[in-house]
């Protein structure tokens, strides 16, 4: 018989920028609005508002659903979900894939590991990506979305869609994730962390083994600073790295 989850080692993983290239939910939401004329017509003519209201905390939040409403009206549940999972083939091409880290996290599924995506894409997204790029069994944290009768809204947020409150900044996304972890019943610090984002910070504070995703130098000294000198830099690089062997029962661990 298997051990319970929690005694498993844990493994938390960003999706954009870390496994995939590119803000996955701006490019579905951005490709929703334009199949249709009408849709990018509306856009185009309340840009110079919505974009006014992203400066602004307190409203950032009803900027967020009127550009998500705006993408999905008039879409039932089932016709919004075809159109993620026909947009997350593409978006989870090899060509946008970050290979070093991908054989990672596959080596920490043949290692037995609880594996998790944290993210700020949204959920419908992230699961699709998940499901094309063949991984599993991981979990997925993510942004949620509400279902109405022919569109979707923002529910509770974690990442870049989060509403933030006035006196908040970037880095009340990484706390986000982090609640949502322990919410899910993971203890903390977990082992691993990997992301590309400073914002992420706090996710790195909570996990024993911290990576960074092709920093620049600047910026990873900013969070050694902060996270300490064992936050280690993975590099993407032109060539695809071979994936650590699997050993007999749990398998290889994961190189440090």
């Amino acid at each position: 018989m298997s051990a319970p989850a929690s005694e498993h080692p844990v493994a938390v993983f960003d999706l954009d920028g870390t496994l995939l290239r590119g803000d996955g939910s701006a490019r579905l939401v951005r490709r929703l609005i334009f199949r249709d004329w009408y849709r990018a017509a509306a856009a185009l003519a309340l840009a110079p508002l919505l974009a006014a209201m992203f400066f602004l905390p307190i409203a950032r939040r009803y900027a967020l659903t009127a550009i998500i409403w705006l993408a999905t009206v008039g879409l039932t549940a089932d016709r919004f979900q075809a159109l993620v999972d026909e947009f997350a083939a593409g978006h989870a091409a090899q060509a946008n894939q970050i290979p070093v880290v991908l054989d990672r996290l596959r080596a920490h599924l043949g290692a037995g590991d609880r594996v998790v995506i944290a993210t700020g894409c949204v959920e419908p997204l992230a699961t699709a990506v998940c499901r094309v790029l063949g991984l599993h069994p991981v979990e997925v944290i993510g942004a949620r979305l509400s279902q109405g009768r022919n569109f979707v809204w923002p529910s509770r947020a974690c990442g870049m869609w989060s509403a933030l409150p006035a006196a908040t900044g970037p880095a009340s996304y990484g706390i986000e994730k982090v609640r949502r972890l322990t919410a899910a019943g993971i203890t903390l610090p977990v082992a691993y962390a990997y992301t590309d984002s400073p914002a992420d910070l706090p996710l790195l504070l909570a996990a024993t083994h911290r990576f960074v995703i092709d920093p620049a130098p600047r910026r990873l000294r900013r969070i050694q600073v902060l996270a300490g000198p064992g936050c280690t830099a993975l590099r993407s690089g032109p060539a695809r790295p071979a994936a650590p062997r699997a050993r007999a029962g749990r398998g290889a661990r994961p190189p440090r």
